[in-house]
């Protein structure tokens, strides 16, 4: 990793009952978009997973996509740089692990945003139940739309 990379941490508000370290500060301001460089692929959750995914994909299809997969699986080896160091691997661990807060983008500004859970489930909860915006319906139109 290029130590000499500097991330601004004054790009995320942290309105969360929780304390967050500087260096906690640092590894969230990488942005809602950076994944860190896999040290491994786990086989068997991949293959599980895209299982999962094609259930309902025409046999033709799914066989192409595992095909696919089973290709890149075997293909695929570990890297030989990494966009994150151990430390900062360790502090996202920490951060994944606390439960009541979610990390989200501002909806102005491109700020990011860390808050307790349960204010912003009562956000998206308040959005929700505005009349001026979404209307309530009394059965599900889905079949409705999609023979449209």
């Amino acid at each position: 990793m290029n130590s000499k990379i500097t991330y601004d941490i004054s790009n995320v508000i942290n309105i969360s009952k929780i304390h967050l370290s500087q260096e906690q500060l640092k590894v969230i301001s990488k942005g809602l978009k950076f994944v860190p460089t896999p040290t491994s692929i786990n086989t068997i959750t991949t293959v599980v997973n895209c299982e999962k995914s094609l259930f309902s994909t025409p046999k033709l299809t799914k066989s192409a996509a595992i095909s696919e997969i089973s290709t890149f699986i075997q293909k695929w080896r570990k890297p030989t740089k990494f966009n994150i160091n151990k430390e900062e691997a360790k502090l996202l661990k920490e951060i994944k692990s606390i439960e009541n807060i979610v990390i989200v983008q501002a909806d102005k500004g491109g700020k990011i945003v860390v808050m307790n859970k349960n204010d912003y489930f009562n956000k998206i909860e308040e959005k929700l139940n505005d009349l001026n915006v979404y209307e309530q319906v009394k059965k599900d139109p889905t079949t409705i739309i999609k023979t449209e």
